[in-house]
């Protein structure tokens, strides 16, 4: 597997509730957001709504946002390398996208949440929501806690 990363400018920490108002960052520096997503510990009995760290590639609505998973998922000295999977749910007319994040290596703490029979998960999963519009992560509502949940169980 080949790993790659994409080289981001210095950066400028904006909070997500202010990327609806103008912004004005010098030109050399990355804008920063705190997106909404879903986190299953193996420390917690039960999943989380946090926030996870991404960098936008511009600065308009449409820009492209890269999250930061190694912000959120622990052990980084056993397995540094994070992978990745879409998933769609398709509920009628409509489709819903998201991205989970997760580590694999047989060293990692066994996750309680995600034991079902003789499966378990080893480590720390993190669901984000996709864009429908575009390819890029988006903040979760309410309704896309439970949606991340299914996903999760499946």
């Amino acid at each position: 597997m080949v790993n790659t990363r994409t080289y981001i400018l210095p950066t400028c920490s904006v909070s997500y509730r202010l990327y609806l108002t103008p912004l004005y960052l010098p030109s050399n520096q990355t804008l920063e957001l705190h997106l909404w997503c879903r986190l299953y510990s193996a420390l917690w009995t039960r999943p989380h709504q946090v926030t996870m760290l991404t960098c936008c590639s511009g600065r308009s609505c449409t820009a492209q946002c890269f999250p930061v998973p190694e912000s959120l998922l622990q052990e980084a000295t056993m397995q540094p390398y994070v992978h990745n999977c879409f998933m769609n749910v398709c509920e009628g007319r409509h489709i819903y996208r998201f991205c989970i994040f997760f580590k694999r290596h047989l060293r990692l703490r066994a996750n309680v949440l995600l034991r079902s029979g003789d499966h378990k998960f080893q480590g720390d999963p993190v669901v984000m929501r996709v864009g429908v519009n575009h390819p890029s992560v988006v903040n979760m509502q309410a309704r896309d806690n439970a949606l991340a949940d299914f996903i999760i169980h499946q």
